[in-house]
């Protein structure tokens, strides 16, 4: 796959390097994602607020905690998958904006449609070690890991249909046949059935409004760094994307450990069920 730039080479990997540490635009990006995030755990409280609204009042704090906290790791699991999977298409777009270095640009011709798919299932695995070790999902069972997995998918191909549709930019067009693949091949195999089919996707409809506020994060971010010229247009609007999430994923890393010490979104112990150990945190 080749890229057509613009205005190839106006700036150096350093040059952009030094715009993108300036004080100003890191402390407005780093504001703007705590903001998205909060924005984000405050509706999520809200609607899982009215949805209890109906239990018994010693189980609605129970249930109302648990939801929010169970929620609100599945939209930060959303997020992962869009970031890890931008980080390493933002490297496939590096190397050819930038150059390939040592490798040989034969070599990158012949074989960068290979590279661009091990990249993408490597970023699978760094979701994996991500969720699982530097800011562990405890509260996401698997079938619910898999579903945002699956709906990381969707996220992903929003993304790079807006940038195909809104700056007519066809450089994309082998990316998104990649993750059509990727939910075809989710569903099809030799022994899949209907059912294994309308299982996972029932469960990623249940889960849209996390995709809504996902994008909602990504856009909002997005649509400041643009506008602000924080994130550049020239160097690759996949790259520029990428930068956004790291900010979303920093806000996250702080305050899903923060509520880990001080407690507001633990787990809490069921009234009802004696039994039953709260979460350590």
């Amino acid at each position: 796959m080749s890229i057509t730039h613009t205005a190839q080479g106006q700036m150096n990997f350093a040059q952009y390097l030094v715009h993108y540490l300036k004080p100003g635009g890191l402390i407005t990006m780093m504001l703007l994602a705590f903001v998205c995030i909060g924005i984000s755990i405050g509706l999520i409280a809200l609607a899982s607020r009215i949805m209890l609204a109906k239990e018994q009042p010693q189980q609605k704090q129970f249930f109302f905690t648990n939801e929010v906290v169970s929620l609100t790791e599945r939209l930060y699991e959303l997020i992962f998958s869009s970031t890890f999977i931008l980080l390493f298409v933002a490297i496939y777009f590096s190397i050819d904006y930038f150059g390939t270095g040592n490798m040989p640009q034969g070599f990158w011709n012949k074989y960068n449609g290979v590279i661009l798919l091990f990249f993408i299932l490597a970023s699978v695995l760094l979701i994996s070690l991500v969720d699982t070790h530097i800011i562990p999902m405890e509260h996401v069972r698997p079938g619910e890991r898999a579903t945002m997995r699956l709906l990381g998918i969707f996220y992903m191909m929003a993304i790079f249909l807006w940038i195909k549709y809104v700056y007519n930019d066809a450089n994309y067009d082998t990316i998104i046949m990649y993750f059509v693949t990727l939910i075809i091949g989710r569903f099809i195999c030799f022994d899949s059935s209907i059912e294994d089919f309308r299982q996972p996707m029932s469960e990623a409809v249940k889960n849209l409004p996390l995709l809504a506020l996902a994008l909602m994060c990504s856009g909002i971010m997005a649509l400041y760094g643009f506008s602000s010229d924080y994130l550049q247009k020239l160097n690759g609007v996949v790259l520029n994307l990428f930068i956004a999430q790291l900010f979303l994923l920093a806000a996250i890393f702080v305050i899903h450990h923060l509520s880990r010490r001080t407690g507001p979104f633990r787990r809490l112990k069921n009234p009802d069920d004696p039994g039953e150990q709260g979460d350590p945190g």
